[in-house]
């Protein structure tokens, strides 16, 4: 491994896990806003999962990004609703009221100490990003969640796949993250940014084949604070 001088990190199961309530709480918005009482709560998350797991999977086949829009109307199409008659502006509506809610029960830090973490790397020249894909929740929400917590100081860009089209292991989402790491260390190789996060696919194949280094995280077993710790950092 080079000497690192720049870590990129994914967001999801790597800095980040939704909060216990969120998700229930946004199929009982969801049931209620499009006049799904005939469904149980049950049914309507179960859509909800259901949509989340298959255009994930698609976007990491495909390379691209199905829009949040779009999942919501499948979840509807899947709970027996004529799509054809769903305003565009309802969707939109929904997703603010979604937001809204996403803030009232907002994600939880996977560790205590990633602000000291960031901060760390920040005082030892090294520059940090965001690299996340996303699905229902959309990057414009992920900003304000990171100016929210005081973290979108310590990274110098942030990378969502709803913005750049694109979504990991595709090449053009790490080619983006290249670009703006050789905007910020002129003479960087792809060996000298690290990428750290839960997907083997989508974070470290993805990462590898464009030569640059990663690292599977574990809370668990290869948990994100002790690699950065004593993965050449030297952070005390």
């Amino acid at each position: 491994m080079e000497k690192t001088r720049h870590v990129s990190f994914d967001l999801w199961m790597t800095l980040i896990r939704s909060h216990p309530s969120f998700k229930t709480k946004r199929a009982d918005l969801f049931r209620s806003f499009f006049s799904l009482e005939a469904y149980a709560p049950e049914k309507v998350e179960a859509a909800f999962r259901e949509t989340d797991v298959l255009i994930n999977n698609m976007n990491e086949i495909t390379g691209r990004n199905v829009h949040t829009f779009e999942m919501y109307l499948l979840c509807l199409h899947l709970l027996g609703t004529d799509i054809k008659i769903v305003h565009p502006d309802k969707l939109e509506e929904f997703y603010s009221l979604s937001e809204a809610l996403f803030f009232q029960y907002p994600p939880l830090p996977l560790y205590e100490d990633i602000k000291k973490l960031l901060a760390a790397l920040q005082t030892q020249g090294i520059t940090t990003n965001l690299l996340s894909n996303t699905g229902l929740i959309q990057g414009r929400t992920l900003r304000k969640l990171m100016a929210e917590w005081g973290w979108d100081a310590h990274f110098a860009f942030q990378l969502y796949s709803d913005e750049t089209g694109y979504s990991k292991p595709d090449v053009q989402m790490f080619s983006r993250l290249l670009e703006n790491a050789t905007l910020l260390h002129t003479d960087i190789t792809p060996a000298q940014i690290w990428h750290l996060g839960d997907n083997q696919v989508a974070d470290v194949l993805g990462a590898q084949r464009m030569g640059i280094y990663a690292t599977l995280t574990d809370i668990v077993n290869n948990p994100l604070n002790k690699l950065l710790n004593e993965r050449c950092l030297c952070l005390t």
